[in-house]
């Protein structure tokens, strides 16, 4: 699953991923249900936590 995808996510790449919005993509991070890391003034998402989202979906 995502085999082309890069293992740290940017916001923009997750939002691709799962076909989702900015302010889905944020509340997701913000109620901790996939886990975010600013990183100099941008979010990274672990591809595996993505991946881990998608099947408990």
């Amino acid at each position: 699953m995502l085999d082309n995808t890069p293992d740290v996510l940017t916001l923009k790449e997750m939002m691709k991923v799962l076909r989702i919005g900015k302010n889905t993509a944020l509340d997701l991070i913000h109620q901790n249900v996939i886990e975010g890391h600013r990183v100099g003034g941008k979010w990274l998402v672990f591809k595996e936590d993505v991946v881990e989202y998608i099947l408990r979906s």
